[in-house]
């Protein structure tokens, strides 16, 4: 190479060989190339066939940890398609056992010997109400008596296994969405539980207060059956996913 090219590549001293400058710019040129050639055979290996990855999970996991890795793989795939699919916790984790879906993003622990997780992130689970309703002499049992609650992913959070069973029990919302919860307290009229990281900006903002902390730390799993780890897509989707959350 340093014949051909007219340059010295390499350095040698105390026995090691260290790059020249030029040594480095062609290195770092020849990793482009080998990039490009890998996707050159992935495309060819298909026949230039489209694949789709199927990805579930809650509508704000989906946006805070996908949606970037989602890019990473699109460059490295171009044949490859991701489809996106708001869903509760436990759908998705039917959906999975039933291979019905690729990827999910659910919260809490995972206990199926035939599903692989990692975990992504965390997130806390917060009673809350808008900061104009907010009284620091109120008690817990005092804003349950006043308002109506709005609960997020109902199927996984109820009011019985987050509260004592002393207390009230008030007018209870169940949703699915948690953009449905936002809007809930947002407006005013309604507490909410839900995961802090929809809400942050506006606990920042100091248009939304927290009564209290109901789940301080709750892992985010990423998930997908172990039968889908031969697929070399659902596996580089998953392995893009994990690296840009990278907890």
């Amino acid at each position: 190479l340093e014949s051909e090219l007219g340059t010295v590549l390499l350095d040698k001293e105390n026995g090691k060989y260290t790059l020249t400058y030029a040594g480095e710019q062609l290195y770092k040129r020849v990793t482009k190339i080998l990039s490009e050639v890998d996707r050159i055979k992935t495309i060819s290996i298909d026949n230039n066939q489209r694949q789709t990855i199927h990805m579930e999970g809650h509508d704000y996991h989906l946006y805070k940890y996908a949606i970037n890795a989602c890019k990473k793989v699109s460059n490295d795939y171009p044949n490859l398609d991701l489809k996106l699919s708001g869903s509760t916790n436990k759908l998705t984790i039917n959906q999975l056992l039933k291979k019905k879906t690729d990827i999910g993003i659910v919260a809490g622990n995972i206990t199926s010997s035939d599903l692989v997780s990692k975990i992504i992130g965390y997130e806390t689970v917060v009673l809350c109400i808008h900061a104009n309703n907010y009284c620091e002499s109120l008690s817990l049992a005092d804003y349950l008596e006043r308002y109506p609650i709005i609960i997020d992913q109902s199927e996984y959070y109820n009011f019985d296994n987050l509260f004592e069973q002393s207390l009230s029990r008030p007018f209870i919302i169940d949703t699915n969405s948690d953009e449905v919860a936002q809007e809930g307290v947002l407006s005013g009229n309604m507490l909410g539980i839900m995961r802090s990281g929809r809400l942050q900006k506006d606990i920042e903002l100091g248009n939304v207060a927290v009564i209290k902390e109901l789940i301080p730390r709750e892992p985010i799993n990423l998930v997908m059956n172990k039968s889908s780890e031969s697929d070399k897509y659902i596996q580089a989707t998953f392995e893009a996913i994990a690296l840009e959350c990278c907890v």
